[in-house]
């Protein structure tokens, strides 16, 4: 089950967001999380949301903007794709992925991209956090064919 953030769901992803982000503090998720999670037609970054089901606290997430891009027109992009699972993470992943594709298809975006990193995203060592140090990224950029139905896993 996948859905955008509600404001309930913001402490409940801090154990995520802290496998990922150890050096952000409990008040500055839920200051980021609170702002993520505004509703309305404008907002054009989120968080989806991943659960096992309803009344189940969430096991994955990914973060979501809306941009524009050279190559691709206008592009959803996902930054930060976290599981909680390592034995499911693939499961989550595919999960996230067509809830990503529907919403793209509806704000008319021409392509998906999602980037991911072999280690957490910020190494707190230091006085300055070193920004994926001896880590990878990847980037992936999928352009959406407008002629096709989104067909869901069953």
């Amino acid at each position: 089950m996948v859905r955008r953030l509600d404001p309930a769901d913001v402490p409940l992803l801090y154990p995520l967001v802290r496998q990922s982000f150890p050096h952000l503090t409990l008040r500055e998720w839920m200051r980021i999380g609170r702002r993520l999670a505004r509703p309305g037609a404008r907002a054009r970054q989120g968080i989806l949301v991943a659960r096992y089901g309803d009344g189940r606290p969430p096991c994955g997430m990914a973060t979501f903007r809306r941009g524009f891009d050279l190559c691709s027109g206008d592009t959803l992009t996902s930054d930060y794709i976290i599981t909680l699972s390592y034995t499911r993470a693939q499961a989550i992943i595919d999960a996230l992925l067509p809830a990503m594709e529907t919403m793209a298809r509806e704000w008319g975006c021409d392509a998906i991209r999602t980037i991911t990193h072999s280690k957490p995203a910020a190494k707190p060592y230091g006085a300055f956090p070193k920004l994926c140090s001896s880590g990878n990224i990847t980037e992936r950029t999928v352009r959406l064919d407008h002629n096709t139905q989104i067909v869901p896993r069953g």
